[in-house]
């Protein structure tokens, strides 16, 4: 059998794979970017553009892609939704692709925060599909399946945030929680809590209504201080340990001499009854914000478990 033995044939057969190599890899990269163009256009058309002429003429006065994101961005901080959204839409017709997944993002968010949230999910599957693991578009995406409801795809997103060595704790606490709390299944929530701390407090606030003995029994003094918004008016707590007793003496319940570690809680116990009171205020130890309210997660960064309690004396209202 007749053989090429010459080197510089090897060589040419050699660079004329990596040419063909080169050629397909080039071909199924535009084929790949051309898809994601014509679903990135099949989505656009499921959207409602609004008739906004003055955000009509400042992209047609060529005014940058940047200065009208800025805009987009002040009118969601005034809760002008659906003007940041107009905005939005319109550059969604006149920019880039590239640029198109950004205001994707954007829009996500302030539908998200309009409440519409299946909108809102439509906007990020769409960049999901072109960028299957950008992080900003799951970690939404999770916030909106948990308002919708959407355990399965929860459970799916920690999946993915796994794979990319991003911590889920603080999320698979909080999912199980929920699913657990849902079906009522106590003996699910008190394994959890022993594997979760995190979710000490989700517990007492299940478990003080439908069996408070058995909170009473179990919890700590330092517990009692750190959730006292939960048992300062919860009336005739037993005197299980010094911090009911703190409560109930600053409620003048009882008499109880010696000193408590919270400063409010000693200052109530020395004033005449109907002075003074406790108001109750939560601040996220990731961004700060200060809430009035206690939330599983900051309304404002988003953060799972982030809130600390801050107790304040108020006047009381006669």
């Amino acid at each position: 059998m007749f053989e090429y033995r010459d080197p510089l044939f090897n060589i040419i057969i050699f660079l004329t794979l990596i040419v063909i190599t080169i050629l397909i890899t080039n071909f199924l990269g535009s084929l790949k970017q051309k898809n994601k163009i014509k679903h990135l256009k099949e989505f656009m058309e499921k959207f409602n553009f609004l008739d906004d002429k003055e955000v009509k003429s400042l992209v047609s006065d060529n005014v940058s892609t940047n200065a009208l994101l800025l805009l987009a961005l002040g009118f969601e901080k005034e809760g002008n939704y659906e003007k940041s959204l107009n905005i939005y839409l319109v550059l969604l017709e006149n920019s880039s692709p590239q640029e198109k997944f950004t205001i994707l993002q954007n829009m996500a968010e302030v539908y998200f925060k309009a409440g519409f949230l299946h909108k809102s999910r439509e906007a990020l599957l769409e960049i999901l599909r072109a960028y299957p693991r950008k992080l900003e578009a799951l970690e939404l995406l999770f916030i909106v399946d948990d308002k919708l409801k959407n355990y399965d795809e929860m459970e799916n997103i920690i999946e993915i945030l796994e794979e990319l060595d991003i911590n889920v704790t603080k999320k698979t606490a909080y999912l199980e929680f929920k699913k657990a709390f849902f079906k009522n299944d106590k003996k699910k929530i008190e394994e959890l809590t022993k594997n979760y701390p995190i979710l000490k407090r989700n517990y007492i606030n299940y478990f003080i209504y439908i069996n408070p003995n058995k909170i009473f029994n179990e919890i700590t003094q330092t517990e009692v201080y750190e959730m006292l918004d939960i048992f300062w008016n919860i009336n005739n707590l037993p005197p299980k340990n010094q911090a009911f007793i703190d409560i109930k003496s600053a409620k003048k319940e009882i008499t109880d001499t010696s000193t408590s570690p919270i400063f409010e809680l000693e200052i109530l116990k020395q004033l005449p009854k109907g002075i003074a009171n406790l108001e109750f205020e939560y601040i996220c130890e990731n961004c700060k914000h200060l809430s009035p309210f206690y939330d599983d997660r900051c309304p404002h960064c988003k953060e799972l478990f982030s809130f600390k309690l801050e107790i304040n004396l108020i006047e009381s209202k006669r």
